[in-house]
């Protein structure tokens, strides 16, 4: 009975040693590749740090634009509400790359372009 495969399982090749391992794998049982900067703690430090500061960059700009300013002066904050939109963009672009990055597997060489 040690010839019964279960073929169920979805299969791909690892990127570095180019045997069928199991896709959803997080380390290759072959060669033990795992991609590079493969740390989901510090990667989940760092989405969570990102959002923070989008949602500190929208509190920011609602702020800056309503005048509700709590104890801050509101010109000093209307003008630190004109760069949050950027703020958020690029917090919201890391936060994104570093959640697609944690879920990287030795598989997808075709993610983000590499091959």
């Amino acid at each position: 009975m040690a010839d019964d495969v279960d073929d169920t399982e979805e299969t791909a090749p690892c990127d570095r040693c180019g045997m069928s391992i199991p896709a959803d794998a997080t380390r290759c049982p072959v060669c033990s590749y795992q991609p590079e900067g493969y740390r989901p703690r510090l990667m989940r430090v760092g989405e969570v740090i990102f959002a923070v500061v989008i949602v500190l960059s929208i509190l920011t700009l609602l702020g800056g634009v309503t005048g509700f300013t709590l104890w801050l002066p509101a010109d000093a904050v209307a003008r630190v509400a004109i760069v949050t939109p950027y703020t958020a963009g690029i917090s919201g672009f890391f936060l994104y790359y570093l959640r697609q990055k944690r879920q990287t597997k030795p598989t997808d060489s075709d993610l983000f372009g590499r091959s």
